[in-house]
């Protein structure tokens, strides 16, 4: 029962503070679009996947698989090594303020051959491009470096990008926090209000219960305006003077 009472004062509070409500979704929402369009731009995602095959040395021997093991990890760290990075900068003429470190990411998951090579960006084709070019000089200058034949580009025609920030679904979510806030703002404004305005509300702080009720405004609109009720007066009193004579 107290909690239908408690559900009933809830749904009663954000009826009586539902323009707040609006207000701050609509603030929230109108925010959320204006950094949408304007300062979050989408992110793309374009990945490249590097093959560790034999790894067969020039002098025709294999390489036994604790060696690969070291190699695809001394892979990851060459990658992302001033050796690939400042050739990948040369090429696109990428200053320090782009940031390139922070682009690119080098992935290999455990007991895999495979090293992905996953670039992020807010264009598409830039991020397509910078992906296939940095897998295709890492596997040049391993292959020079480590003098061994075997890594190579896994493509199968494109690279693939994708999308990984959806402008509706960031809209979507600036809407659902400005209810919340919302609501949250009527809460407060709520607590902080000291007024009494229902009999219910009365009977609670005293204890008593309540007997009658007097509608003030009610009252207040049924009387004649003062000025009225003087104009009435003076026009009687020489009524009254003429009936007597």
């Amino acid at each position: 029962m107290e909690e239908r009472i408690d559900l009933k004062k809830f749904l009663a509070i954000i009826r009586k503070r539902f323009l707040i409500v609006c207000l701050t979704a609509a603030v929230m929402l109108g925010l959320t679009v204006l950094m949408t369009v304007y300062i979050m731009k989408p992110t793309y995602e374009a990945k490249e996947f590097i093959l560790v095959g034999k790894l067969q040395k020039s002098d025709g021997e294999y390489i036994d698989s604790q060696n690969i093991n070291r190699l695809l990890a001394s892979s990851i760290d060459f990658i992302k090594s001033p050796i690939v990075l400042n050739t990948v900068a040369e090429k696109y003429s990428l200053s320090d303020e782009d940031k390139l470190e922070e682009k690119i990411i080098v992935q290999n998951s455990k007991d895999s051959q495979i090293i992905n090579i996953i670039v992020r960006d807010s264009d598409a084709e830039f991020a397509k491009d910078l992906a296939g070019f940095t897998a295709q000089t890492s596997v040049l200058k391993m292959n020079e470096i480590f003098k061994v034949n075997d890594f190579k580009v896994m493509r199968n025609g494109e690279t693939h990008t994708s999308t990984i920030s959806n402008p509706i679904l960031n809209i979507a979510i600036g809407l659902f926090v400005g209810l919340f806030a919302g609501i949250a703002l009527a809460m407060i404004r709520e607590y902080f209000d000291d007024t009494v305005k229902s009999a219910e509300e009365i009977e609670e702080l005293t204890g008593l219960p309540v007997i009658g009720q007097v509608n003030l405004k009610a009252r207040m609109t049924k009387r004649k305006p003062a000025s009225k009720q003087k104009q009435l007066r003076k026009t009687e009193i020489p009524a009254r003077g003429d009936a007597r004579v």
